[in-house]
C-alpha cells in the first residue's frame, strides 16, 4: 500500500444556506482580540461582539443589547506590575497592530498563578499516582487573555537569528516552540482517525485511509489572527486539544520544557473552550433577558454542518465529553473531572435513549458507538479512581447492540467482556479492603474470589488463542482491522490486570512498592502499611512475606505453618515461565536474623481466620504469568500511522519521514493496568532475590527468570514513556517505574 489519495471523509457538498467553508459556519478574519465581555444576544448567537453599548450587531438588527458581568470572575489581578508596555497603549495607537508575543506567554509560568496546590476537592486523593498539572486556569477567557493581551516588541521573532537574554548578551536563537494545528474540520477528522480512533473508536469508520496534515504554529508567530479557520464546535475543539499535545513533526526538540509547556497550555485553552462551547450550546437567550419566556421556548439545535456525515449533531456533545474525560485523566491527572465529563456523556446518551435505541438508519452505528464508548469511559473513571460505579453495570434496559467492526465482528464483544471483568475485579478490591479494615467476616470475600477466578480463567484461556488482525504498523482503514487489533489487545490487558487484582493480596499481601498511590495500589507512606516515623515503607520486604509463597496462616504442603507473629517457616518456591511451566523448586528456611527483622516490621493486614482459597504460591504464579502477558499485549498495540502508508514491522513509526520523533499512542485510559503489571513483576523479582545470597551469582534458571522480569519491566517503562509524550500525567507512572527498575537491577544477572 503506497498511501491513499482520497480523504477519510467524503467530498464536501455545497454548503447549506448560512453555512461557510468552516463546517457550515462562515468565519471572518479579524485583526483585534475579542472583547472581554460580549452582550447576551451575541453570546446566544455565538457571533462576534464589538463591545459597544449598543454593539454594532444589535444596532443593525434593532434588538436590545444587554450586558451582564462574567460569572467566571474576569481577568485575575497580578501580583507584580507588568514590566512591558500595556496592551491598551498599543491598541490606542493602532487598532490593527497585533501583539507579537501572542504565543510566547504560553511558555512562561504566569506571575499570578497560585503556587499552592490546587484544592484537594478537585482530585480523588491521592491522585492515583498521576502527575497532577497545575489547574490555575479557571476558564478560556483567562487563557485567551494570557494568550493575546501581553504586548512586547513586535520585532521579536524576526529573522535576526539572535535574541537578547536578561543580561543583555546575545545568544543564538533556538527554534521557537510550536504546536500542531489544522486548517479545516476535514483535516481534524482525519487526524482523529490517525491518532485517536484506534484507541477510542467513538465515531463510525473512515471512508478511506486517513492522512495526518498538521500545520505547525510557532510560539512567536505574528499572523495569529490572519487564518481563515478556527475550530468552533465542541467536538472539533476537544479533538484538537488532544492533537495539540502530540509534538509537531517539524519540532527538533519536542521534549524540552518550553515545548511541553507551550503544547500543554494551548491544549488546555482548546479543552476549556470545548467545555464552554458545550455549555453555551444549551443556553437560552431569554433565560437572562426575559426568564418567563424561557420556560415556554423549545430548545434550539445548533445550525451548522456536522463534523461527520454519519454523526448527527446531537451526538457530538457525547463524543466531545468522552474525549475530554480521557484528556482530564491522561493529561491533567484530574480524576474528579474525568468522572464528571464521562458522567455527563453517559447521561446525555441516556437522555437520547441511546442505551435502548433500535432504530436502523444511516446513524445507527454512530448511536451504538456513542452509547457504548460513554459507558466504557464511565467504567474507566470508576476503575482508575477505585470507587464504586455510579451507574448500573448490567441493566435489562441496555438493549443497544454492540458496534460492528468489519475486520473482526467479535472484537467489541470480547472488549466489553474484559471491561466488565476488570470493573468487577476493582469492586472486589474495594470490598476486600473494607473487610480488612473492619475485621469483617472474610468468607464472602473468599467466595467472591473463587467466582471471579472461575470467570476470568476461561476468558484468558480463550484470549491466548486470538489471532490479532492487521499489524502494529498498519494504517486505519474502512474495515478497521487496526481498531479490532487494538480492542483485542486492550481486552487482553484488562483481563490479565483483573486477574492480578483478584490474586494480588493473596500473593503479596499488598505490600507497597511505589512511593505514590496508583489506582488501588498503596504507596509507601500509607498509614495502613507503614508505622515508621518517616512514613515510608522500607524497600526490603518483611521476611515472612518475602521468602515464601504460602499464605501467612495456612499450612503449605512443603513447609510449616507461617503465623503473623513470625514463627519459623519453610516453603517451596517454583518460579514459572511466561507459559506457566515450572522452572525450579527451592526450599527456604528463615534464619534467626530474618525472624528478628520480621518481628520489627508491621504485619500485613490479613485476617486471623479463614484461609484463602488459593495458596500464596498459586496466586504469585498467576500474577507473574498475567504480568508478562500484559507487557506483551502493550507491545502489540498499534502505532498511529500519520502518512497513511503501511510501515515495515520492527522499526519505530515516526511522526513524518523527516522527523526523529516516534509516534505516541494516545487515549491511555487503562494505564493503571501497566502499574498492576509492574507491581507483580517487582514483587516476584524481590521474592526471587530474597532466596539467594546477595553476593552469589544466580543459577541459569534463576537468571533466566530475572531476565524475563527485567524485560517485562523495561517493556512497561517504554510503553509509559511513549504515552507520556502526549499525556503528561502519565509521566508520574513512568518515573515510578524507572525508579523501581533502577532498584531492581541491583541483582546482577550472570
Amino acid at each position: 500500500m503506497t498511501g491513499p489519495a482520497a480523504p477519510s471523509v467524503p467530498p464536501e457538498s455545497a454548503p447549506a444556506p448560512g453555512a461557510g467553508g468552516h463546517g457550515g459556519v462562515s468565519k471572518r478574519k479579524f485583526a483585534a482580540p475579542p472583547v472581554k465581555s460580549a452582550c447576551l444576544s451575541c453570546r446566544a448567537a455565538r457571533t462576534r461582539c464589538d463591545g459597544g453599548k449598543p454593539c454594532a450587531t444589535c444596532q443593525n438588527r434593532n434588538r436590545e443589547c444587554v450586558y451582564l458581568p462574567s460569572r467566571r470572575g474576569g481577568p485575575r489581578p497580578r501580583k507584580k506590575p507588568r514590566p512591558e508596555m500595556d496592551v491598551t497603549d498599543v491598541t490606542d495607537e493602532d487598532p490593527n497592530q497585533i501583539p507579537s508575543d501572542v504565543f510566547t506567554v504560553l511558555s512562561q509560568e504566569p506571575a499570578d498563578a497560585p503556587r499552592a496546590p490546587i484544592s484537594i476537592q478537585d482530585y480523588i486523593d491521592p491522585g492515583a499516582g498521576l502527575k497532577q498539572l497545575q489547574d490555575w486556569v479557571p476558564d478560556s477567557d483567562f487563557i485567551f487573555d494570557s494568550l493575546f493581551l501581553n504586548g512586547m516588541d513586535p520585532t521579536v521573532g524576526g529573522g535576526g537569528g539572535f535574541a537578547s537574554d536578561v543580561s543583555g548578551t546575545e545568544t543564538p536563537a533556538h527554534v521557537a516552540p510550536m504546536v500542531r494545528t489544522y486548517q479545516s474540520d476535514a483535516a481534524i477528522l482525519e487526524a482523529y482517525y490517525v491518532f485517536i480512533h484506534p484507541f477510542l473508536p467513538i465515531l463510525p469508520p473512515p471512508f478511506s485511509i486517513p492522512v495526518d496534515r498538521p500545520v505547525p504554529r510557532l510560539q512567536d508567530q505574528l499572523d495569529l489572527f490572519e487564518g481563515a479557520y478556527e475550530p468552533s464546535s465542541a467536538v472539533t475543539l476537544a479533538i484538537s486539544a488532544v492533537l495539540a499535545l502530540i509534538p509537531c513533526p517539524e519540532d527538533p526538540h519536542p521534549q524540552t520544557h518550553e515545548s511541553q509547556l507551550f503544547r500543554r497550555k494551548y491544549a488546555q485553552f482548546l479543552a476549556q473552550s470545548a467545555f464552554e462551547t458545550i455549555e453555551s450550546d444549551e443556553e437560552i437567550p431569554d433565560s437572562s433577558i426575559e426568564p418567563p419566556r424561557a420556560l415556554s421556548e423549545e430548545p434550539k439545535q445548533p445550525f451548522r454542518r456536522p463534523l461527520h456525515p454519519q454523526v448527527p449533531l446531537e451526538l457530538e456533545r457525547i463524543v466531545a465529553l468522552c474525549v475530554l474525560s480521557i484528556y482530564e485523566y491522561a493529561q491533567r491527572g484530574n480524576l474528579k473531572k474525568m468522572q464528571n465529563r464521562a458522567g455527563q456523556a453517559l447521561m446525555s446518551a441516556m437522555d437520547l435513549s441511546l442505551h435502548s435505541c433500535t432504530v436502523r438508519d444511516e446513524f445507527t452505528e454512530a448511536r451504538r458507538r456513542a452509547w457504548w464508548m460513554s459507558y466504557v469511559c464511565v467504567a474507566q473513571g470508576s476503575i482508575v479512581s477505585n470507587t464504586k460505579p455510579s451507574f448500573l453495570v448490567l441493566s435489562p434496559s441496555y438493549t443497544a447492540e454492540f458496534p460492528t467492526f468489519l475486520a473482526d465482528p467479535e472484537a467489541f464483544t470480547v472488549f466489553m467482556q474484559a471491561q466488565r471483568a476488570i470493573l468487577a475485579a476493582t469492586q472486589f478490591v474495594i470490598e476486600l479492603n473494607k473487610a480488612l479494615k473492619e475485621n469483617a467476616d472474610m468468607k464472602p470475600i473468599f467466595e467472591r474470589m473463587r467466582e471471579l477466578e472461575a470467570l476470568l480463567a476461561p476468558l484468558l484461556a480463550r484470549s491466548e488463542g486470538w489471532l490479532l488482525p492487521s499489524t502494529t504498523t498498519s494504517p486505519v482503514d474502512p474495515a478497521e482491522g487496526v481498531v479490532a487489533r487494538s480492542l483485542r489487545c486492550m481486552a487482553s490487558i484488562k483481563l490479565n490486570s483483573a486477574r492480578i487484582k483478584v490474586h494480588r493480596y493473596c500473593a503479596f499481601f499488598d505490600i507497597p512498592v511505589f512511593s505514590r498511590k496508583h489506582c488501588d495500589l498503596k504507596p509507601f507512606n500509607s498509614s495502613s502499611s507503614s508505622s515508621n516515623s518517616g512514613g515510608d515503607e522500607p524497600r526490603q520486604w518483611p521476611a515472612c512475606s518475602c521468602s515464601t509463597f504460602v499464605t501467612p496462616y495456612a499450612a503449605s504442603t512443603t513447609g510449616t505453618v507461617t503465623t503473623p507473629s513470625g514463627s519459623s517457616l519453610s516453603a517451596g518456591l517454583s518460579p514459572t515461565s511466561s507459559d506457566g511451566t515450572t522452572i525450579t523448586t527451592a526450599t527456604v528456611t528463615t534464619t534467626q536474623q530474618q525472624q528478628q527483622q520480621q518481628q520489627q516490621q508491621p504485619s500485613p493486614p490479613y485476617p486471623a481466620t479463614n484461609p484463602f482459597p488459593f495458596s500464596s504460591h498459586q496466586s504469585a504464579r498467576t500474577c507473574l504469568k498475567c504480568a508478562l502477558d500484559i507487557s506483551r499485549a502493550f507491545e502489540e498495540l498499534p502505532y498511529p500511522i500519520p502518512t497513511g502508508a503501511q510501515q515495515p514491522q520492527g522499526p519505530p513509526v515516526f511522526l513524518s519521514p523527516t522527523s526523529g520523533t516516534v509516534c505516541p499512542r494516545t487515549m491511555p485510559s487503562f494505564a493503571c493496568c501497566a502499574m498492576q503489571c509492574a507491581y507483580a513483576l517487582l514483587m516476584v523479582h524481590q521474592k526471587t532475590r530474597a532466596l539467594y545470597s546477595p553476593n552469589a551469582a544466580p543459577g541459569v534458571v534463576e537468571g533466566n527468570l530475572l531476565i524475563r522480569l527485567q524485560q517485562g519491566l523495561t517493556s512497561i517503562y517504554a510503553t509509559l514513556s511513549n504515552y507520556a509524550m502526549s499525556s503528561e500525567a502519565l509521566g508520574g507512572m513512568r518515573d515510578q517505574i524507572k525508579s523501581a527498575i533502577e532498584d531492581s537491577t541491583v541483582f546482577v544477572v550472570g
